[in-house]
Parts: C-alpha cells; structure tokens; sequence
C-alpha cells in the first residue's frame, strides 16, 4: 500500500513537531501560547495561502500563535532574509520556513538556527542547521499520479497501455507515435556554434566553402531583390533567387501525417 501526503497536511505536522519542540501540546492560555512563526515564499500565491491555511488550522488545533509572514514575491531573496531576521528576534519557540534560494537562505538559517530552533519546509537551503526538515516526495508522487492514470485508463480501455504513446517535441508539437517505434529525441549538432568568431574570410576558405553574393548586390535579372539605385534593400519581402519567400514562410507539405498531430507547436 502507497502512502502519499499532500503539501498543506504537511505544514500541518511540521507545526506539530515544532509544538512538541515548544515542549507542549495541550492547550494553554493565549498568554502562554508558543509563537511559531511561518515564512512562506509568496504570500501572494494561491499555493502559499493554501499552505498558510493549514499551518492556521494547526495553530487553531494544537494552541500555538503562528504568524503568517512571507515576501510579496519568490524572487524577493532579501525580503525573505529580512523578515526570517525580525522573527528571529522576537525569541519565538520555533521558526518555520520555506527558503526561496539554495545558497542565499544558508547563512541566515545558520544564524538563525544559533538562537532558535528551525523547521524547513518544500525547499532546501545550503544548512545543515535544521531541525527538521519537511518536503514532499516529488518521485512518489509522480509515481502516484502515474499509478491513478494507468487505473483511469485501464478502467475504460480495458488494459493500463495502450499502442500510441504522446511526445512532447522540443518545439512544443506533440505527436502520437507508435510505442513499437525507435528514435532518439533530443538537441543534435554543435550547440556551441553560434558562439564562435570566424575572424577573417581565409578560416572560410580553409573549410571548403566559396564566397556567395548577397541578392541586393546583383542585377534583375539574376535575383528578384537586384538592380535599384544605390543600397536599396530590394524593396520587397525576402525571397530565394526562384523566388518562394523566407522568414517564417511555412513550407510544410504533409498532410499525410496530420492525424499524428495532437497539438502544434508553439507560435514563434
């Protein structure tokens, strides 16, 4: 049997283990309650006011003062590093967070963890000062997801796989193909091409390749944006020598393969 926890239900506990930390549980006058502050990383985010919903709840259920604090924005690092520092200094029984930067959220964490005890939740930090630290299992829960589409589709096709698998191209077009067929699917070529400096024409020349002579420099009669008078660009949308046009003209021919086609690619 699988066991997964959705994010909220595990604010839930990890306020719970900052109670225990506190050293209570039972409910005790609001004068005597433990502060638990949560830091989340957007306050504005329906994801994070779900979050803020829960560890609310928690507060309710276990008696414990958790303020809601958190930066506007998740790339507000030093908003974050800020209001972990104010927490910090109202002495609270245990601080909650979820650290918006890897490497930036360290150092505080560290020092915050020198004066009071820290819980990190949904992201890591480069700390080893935690507490406790709380996390959803991101391969568990797409095996999860995986394990409920494969019964959704076994329950209406009779059988968990089928023929046709879809492929996300790196275009963004998303095809069916056959799950018997080979391919590989990636980057191919030189991706560093385009950072290299030629540097003067001989390097051209060693490499085999003729010089060619842009359409605007000939006449008429050799290329439809020749002839003019003077640096004129050829006054016309761009076009091969034979005259079919370029720069985002679709050249596409195969109606063969629409039916494969279950979305296009993205717009450029």
């Amino acid at each position: 049997m699988k066991l997964f926890s959705s994010f909220p239900n595990r604010i839930i506990l990890g306020l719970l283990g900052a109670a225990f930390i506190a050293g209570t549980v039972q409910t005790v006058p609001a004068a005597e309650k433990p502060t638990v502050p949560i830091i989340v990383k957007d306050t504005t985010s329906a994801f994070w006011q779900i979050v803020l919903a829960g560890a609310r709840k928690a507060g309710q259920d276990l008696s414990v003062n958790v303020p809601e604090l958190g930066a506007q924005s998740e790339s507000d690092i030093n908003g974050q590093i800020s209001i972990l520092e104010n927490a910090v200094s109202g002495n609270p029984a245990a601080i909650v967070i979820a650290p918006t930067q890897f490497a930036a959220l360290g150092k505080p964490i560290d020092e915050a963890a020198k004066k009071v005890k820290v819980i990190g939740i949904d992201s890591a930090a480069d700390s080893k000062a935690f507490t406790s630290f709380l996390t959803t299992d991101n391969v568990q829960g797409g095996r999860v997801a995986a394990d409920g589409l494969g019964e959704a589709i076994k329950a209406k096709y009779g059988k968990a796989e089928g023929d046709v698998a879809l492929i996300k191209l790196p275009s963004g077009e998303t095809r069916k193909v056959l799950q018997e067929c080979m391919a590989t699917i990636g980057q191919v070529g030189n991706t560093d091409h385009e950072n290299i400096t030629i540097g003067k024409a001989g390097r051209v020349r060693w490499a085999g390749r003729r010089p060619h002579n842009r359409g605007v420099s000939m006449n008429p009669v050799d290329h439809p944006h020749g002839g003019g008078e003077g640096k004129t660009s050829g006054g016309r949308h761009p076009v091969t020598p034979w005259g079919q046009p370029t720069r985002g003209f679709k050249t596409r021919n195969n109606k063969r393969t629409d039916a494969f086609i279950v979305g296009r690619r993205k717009k450029s």
